[in-house]
């Protein structure tokens, strides 16, 4: 059995831009809600990748070989490579220029998991599936700014609560699995971004990124309770059957506001943005990516 690191308070002082619940850019300031900051405020508008998401160059890592459980409020882990589990468990905690890595599993669960807690912050921080598996996701969060994460190698990689904010990351490379008992024994449905439930969500400036097999780029139901106040801003998106999957599954009416998203052309369906019947979708400047053409909405259930 793993143990758990209990962790108090950590290490160092979070980084700048310049150095560089279970569902499944800039912080917003004063009493903004989270969409209410500017899109890709934190990321200049450049395209999150590989080289500007996750660890900053030179930032020198301590290897920590276990889980590590965060109870304290107030808590930073910095230049961290924790090769286990991250659990937070406690308010105003800051996660910077670290790496989560997991570890092999047969427990739905995540590689970084919010249990509870607000005002939570992680940045500069690389998400690395270890032992990627059926029951494993990339970061569940709730109560969270994150701010240039680096997730790869979940089958989801990231599902999100209330009063969550992602901005500026890149969220790719998901693994399929031809049996998943989450499924019925059918395949996995992989989402860069999945939302089950939850209030005041914003997606912003981020590059997300499904295969054109798996499910989608972002994907929205209600299958645990309602979704409101959701705003996706900026991003670029590619991949899935529709690469945005706004869906009133599992409750009532669902309204989704999108502006400014740049999507490429490798959805199997040729489906940058499917609505269900009962979403209603405030669009403006959601385009694709190579000539800038306004990109059609499907509607259907």
């Amino acid at each position: 059995m793993r143990g758990s690191l209990l962790v108090a308070v950590a290490v160092a002082a979070c980084s700048s831009p310049a150095d560089h619940a279970q569902p499944d850019g800039a912080p917003p300031g004063d009493d903004a809600p989270p969409g209410d900051a500017p899109p890709g405020a934190a990321c200049l508008g450049a395209k999150p990748d590989a080289t500007n998401t996750g660890v900053p160059a030179g930032v020198t890592l301590t290897q920590v070989t276990d889980d590590v459980t965060v109870t304290t409020d107030g808590a930073v882990i910095d230049a961290q490579d924790i090769h286990g589990f991250l659990r937070i468990q406690a308010s105003h905690v800051t996660v910077s220029r670290s790496i989560v890595r997991g570890a092999a599993t047969t427990a739905t669960t995540a590689i970084i998991r919010i249990d509870s807690g607000t005002d939570i912050t992680i940045t500069d921080t690389e998400v690395a599936a270890a032992a990627p598996s059926v029951d494993l996701d990339g970061v569940w969060a709730s109560g969270a700014t994150l701010t240039r994460l680096h997730v790869h190698g979940g089958v989801d990689g990231m599902k999100l609560g209330d009063d969550t904010r992602v901005e500026c990351s890149f969220v790719h490379d998901l693994i399929s699995f031809a049996s998943d008992p989450n499924q019925g024994g059918g395949p996995t449905h992989n989402d860069a971004i999945q939302i089950l439930a939850g209030a005041r969500i914003a997606i912003a400036g981020n590059q997300l990124v499904a295969a054109r097999d798996q499910n989608a780029a972002i994907q929205v139901t209600q299958d645990f309770g309602a979704v409101s106040e959701l705003s996706i801003a900026g991003n670029w998106a590619d991949g899935g059957g529709c690469t945005f999957n706004l869906s009133h599954k599992g409750g009532a009416s669902l309204a989704v506001t999108t502006r400014d998203n740049r999507f490429g052309r490798d959805s199997f369906f040729a489906c940058p943005i499917l609505k269900s019947t009962q979403t209603t979708l405030d669009s403006m400047g959601d385009v694709f990516d190579d000539d800038g053409s306004p990109v059609p909405v499907q509607t259907h259930d």
